[in-house]
């Protein structure tokens, strides 16, 4: 029998937060509230409002989302230990968070957060079938010849099925109380919502530093270390 092995997988902790759903719905009240009042820069009728975009980029400092950002973070470390990062020797923070509101036919496009490390994404308030999670590859590892993991060959019969294997995006179900977290580098978007039901989510950019960077190279080092350049 031969042997298959895959090898360089992206992994995505998904999990469910157990947030009360009384307090869920605030969450999407302040959300859906902040949405109607503010801006609506970005949106249109194919595009879903996000906060980052319309003033509304740190949630963390929102007194009512404490709770919520304080279970994010044992989420986090549960994260970082099913990748076998030390926790110890590291410190995560909390550099921008968002709320996002997708009406029927909206979704996010395509898109990926280089400002920061992890990226987590939170559902205080989704209706069934309003709409998945997407990870894309726009050039995947097992893709043999540009273009055919594209989904025209599915339809023209040069891919007999669509796995995990020969795919360039993979759609991830997710429901309401789910919290997924990976890789802040990986491209990613949203189904559209095709039903008149709510969809709210929840952004989070992590960036993580070291704790003493003696003798590391590569990661970022403590915060505290960081100056100003215009202050000498």
């Amino acid at each position: 029998m031969p042997e298959i092995l895959n090898c360089f997988p992206l992994t995505v902790f998904k999990d469910r937060l157990g947030l009360d759903p009384a307090y869920r719905k605030r969450l999407g009240e302040f959300i859906t509230q902040s949405y109607r009042d503010g801006a609506k820069v970005g949106q249109s009728s194919r595009s879903a409002w996000t906060g980052d975009k319309n003033g509304w980029e740190f949630l963390h400092e929102e007194l009512e989302f404490a709770p919520l950002f304080k279970a994010v973070n044992v989420a986090l470390q549960a994260y970082l230990d099913m990748l076998s990062v030390n926790a110890g020797r590291v410190s995560l923070r909390y550099t921008r968070s968002w709320g996002t509101v997708s009406e029927r036919g909206q979704s996010i496009r395509r898109h990926r957060h280089n400002q920061s490390h992890i990226s987590v994404v939170y559902y205080p308030v989704k209706d069934e079938n309003t709409g998945n999670l997407i990870f894309h590859m726009p050039d995947p590892l097992n893709e043999l010849s540009p273009g055919l993991f594209e989904p025209h060959s599915l339809k023209q019969g040069l891919l007999k099925t669509s796995s995990p294997l020969n795919s360039e995006m993979v759609d991830l179900p997710v429901a309401e109380d789910d919290i997924v977290i990976f890789p802040s580098k990986t491209f990613h978007g949203t189904d559209p919502n095709n039903t008149n039901g709510s969809r709210i989510s929840i952004a989070v950019d992590v960036v993580m530093t070291l704790n003493d960077a003696t003798g590391v190279e590569y990661l970022l080092p403590p915060v505290e270390r960081w100056r100003d350049a215009g202050t000498f």
